[in-house]
């Protein structure tokens, strides 16, 4: 089955993110191929994002912001998100860190090698662990102690790198998911990392390996039509702020009309909706805003690919290929002469002497046309006298030869 990239994703539920996670197809994949230790996050590294080198509009320097640190490609990710009104910009790491460990059940030794970072913009946090042990024991983790709060937490594991979702509808919900990963997982679907269903729905999403997604999967032996995974952007409707959802609002005392954005709204007031995504007179990240949508990765990345062999088609001037340039008198130069004479034409006067070219039978018997010139290019002066000297001695030597015969 031939595979192809589709521009135009689906929408789903955010409740997809919310589930155990993808361990078994970080399983899969390293079965699948050898992984290349990604680089340990460095000074450097930790300031410099994945991201477009322009970001305009507020929705895209939005998204740029939510965007991690460069972690090491082939580790396990597991989300963390505090509830209960946890500001990850006030609260200390270390701490955090710390409370992880101890709820997950993890001496100091066993999480040496974990990284965990805060992402601001989205209000989480987000631990990178080498090890699938450890990926396990902090997707179990429902509550954390920072200091002497109680602060509960929801956790997923995310799906591995280098792969993309996509989303199948109309699966039947009384299917079990071990019956799920048999009609999905299989060889004749050799890109399938995993299936997942969103709770109870009919609805379904399927991790492909690569950057590249068929528009259509087998189910069984049933060929069934997928279409490419959207990510919406994060709006809360308890503050009104982008950027995070109101499950993990750092503020949520503060209350904020979610369709006009009025802070401490009275009851039963009157208000003109305005989205703060596109502007337009409905609510924030409505059904009806079509501004709502992430472009996902593999799409932005085709289009810079795309933009990239634009620019350079554009900028390439053909080159005369070597040996083969018309003269100043309309000629061809020599094509025949080999690498020494090329070599050496570059040393040549660009002063040159114009003969004039015998005429062929056909000019001579049609109509007069001007006469046709060729170039012939003086050597430099160092040619011309290693050539008297080398006349010299041949006539030496000749004089020589003659006197013997004699």
């Amino acid at each position: 089955m031939p595979l192809e990239e589709m521009v135009f994703g689906e929408e789903i539920s955010r409740q997809e993110d919310e589930a155990s996670g993808w361990i078994v197809a970080h399983s899969r994949k390293k079965q699948r191929q050898d992984f290349t230790p990604g680089d340990s996050p460095g000074p450097s590294a930790g300031h410099r994002a994945a991201r477009p080198a322009h970001t305009k509009g507020p929705i895209n320097k939005l998204i740029a912001a939510s965007r991690l640190p460069r972690l090491p490609k082939d580790h396990y990710r597991v989300v963390v998100r505090p509830k209960g009104g946890m500001d990850v910009r006030k609260v200390s790491g270390i701490k955090v860190t710390q409370a992880l460990v101890m709820a997950a059940c993890l001496g100091p030794p066993q999480a040496e090698e974990d990284i965990v970072c805060a992402n601001e913009m989205q209000n989480i946090f987000v631990i990178s662990t080498p090890h699938a042990r450890n990926a396990e024991a902090y997707a179990k983790v429902k509550q954390i102690r920072v200091g002497e709060t109680l602060h509960e937490v929801s956790t997923y594991v995310t799906p591995p790198g280098d792969t993309c979702r996509e989303v199948v509808r109309g699966i039947d919900p009384e299917l079990s998911d071990d019956r799920l990963g048999e009609l999905f997982v299989h060889a004749r679907n050799p890109k399938v990392l995993g299936v997942r269903r969103i709770k109870k729905t009919p609805t379904v999403i399927v991790l492909f390996d690569g950057m590249k997604v068929p528009n259509y999967v087998m189910c069984g032996t049933n060929l069934i039509r997928c279409t490419l995974y959207r990510r919406q952007i994060d709006a809360c409707r308890t503050c009104g702020k982008l950027g995070h959802r109101s499950d993990v609002c750092p503020t949520p005392t503060v209350i904020t009309c979610p369709d006009c954005g009025i802070s401490s709204p009275p009851e039963n007031h009157t208000c003109q909706p305005k989205c703060s995504i596109c502007g337009g007179a409905h609510p924030t990240a409505d059904r009806a805003c079509q501004s709502r949508y992430q472009v996902p990765y593999i799409v932005r990345r085709r289009r810079r690919r795309r933009r990239k062999a634009n620019k350079q088609r554009a900028e390439f001037v053909p080159q005369q290929a070597p040996g083969l340039g018309f003269n100043q008198g309309g000629g061809l130069d020599n094509p025949g002469r080999g690498a020494g004479h090329r070599s050496r034409s570059r040393d040549k006067s660009a002063s040159c002497a114009r003969i004039q070219q015998e005429p062929t039978w056909a000019e001579r018997v049609g109509p007069k046309r001007e006469s046709r010139t060729i170039v012939q290019r003086q050597l430099p002066e160092q040619a011309t006298a290693r050539i008297q000297q080398l006349e010299r001695e041949n006539a030496t030597l000749r004089n020589e030869l003659q006197e013997i015969k004699a």
